[in-house]
């Protein structure tokens, strides 16, 4: 061109070939980078979890990110995981099973909460240090199973119902007791609309009206469905002790 030949040689045209494929390369290259950043995000969360704190800081490190420090407050989201990731803006954030986990500032994690507010209902767990990470993950991760259960757009851990008792049992205990009581129930066919009931049904206080209403059924639908829950437990759903256990099991499974 610079010499005004247009006319491209069998030379020229392997050149251009290669100049192409490169691009190409480049390009590809580019587009899988993000992907790679998420696994290495998510590998780093899971080491978090498992209270791995070094090692986890060590292999941000290679993406030239920082931890937040010294204390996090857990976000959970099941929203567009892009649109998450992207709404976070530099704060760490990565993949949950289901849920996009977000680790905020404790003093920022009010801006957080709006930026991802247009992705889906949000939990918000306490304010935890980096070594306690997998309580407030699961504190997150209530809170937003409540957020989808009554469509709020937000709910934190500390305004769950309870949570001062739930706090001050043992949780191994805890989580062996509450899938004791409720196996026959949860193991019954695939019936997880039972468990969604028992849940509406305690925190409607045994109204069926109110109950029925919050799961969209029929109050003679849902009585039916109380009558199975008590048949595969064989508790008496209208005893008050056994509703207290039940709910504090319900809370317990999530």
């Amino acid at each position: 061109a610079a010499a005004g030949d247009r006319t491209f040689s069998p030379v020229r045209h392997t050149v251009v070939n290669v100049a192409g494929s490169l691009l190409t390369l480049a390009l590809e290259q580019e587009a899988r980078r993000p992907a790679a950043e998420r696994r290495v995000r998510a590998a780093v969360l899971r080491l978090l979890l498992a209270g791995e704190v070094d090692g986890a800081r060590a292999a941000l490190a290679a993406l030239g990110d920082p931890l937040p420090e010294p204390s996090v407050v857990v976000l959970a989201t099941r929203g567009d995981r892009d649109g998450v990731i992207e709404a976070a803006g530099g704060t760490f954030a990565a993949a949950l099973g289901e849920e996009t986990i977000v680790l905020a500032p404790a003093d920022g994690q009010e801006a957080l909460v709006r930026a991802l507010g247009p992705y889906g209902p949000v939990g918000v767990g306490e304010p935890v240090g980096l070594d306690r990470l997998a309580a407030g993950a699961e504190q997150a991760r209530r809170a937003l199973a409540a957020a989808h259960r009554i469509c709020a757009p937000v709910m934190r851990y500390a305004a769950l119902p309870g949570q001062g008792l739930l706090a001050v049992l043992d949780p191994g205990a805890a989580q062996a007791f509450a899938t004791a009581l409720l196996a026959p129930m949860l193991e019954y066919g695939t019936r997880a609309d039972l468990l969604e009931s028992l849940r509406a049904y305690l925190e409607a206080n045994g109204h069926w009206d109110a109950a029925a209403q919050r799961l969209g059924i029929h109050r003679h639908t849902l009585r039916y469905r109380m009558r199975k829950v008590a048949e595969l437990l064989g508790r008496d759903i209208d005893d008050p002790a056994t509703r207290a256990e039940l709910w504090v099991a319900c809370s317990i499974i999530g």
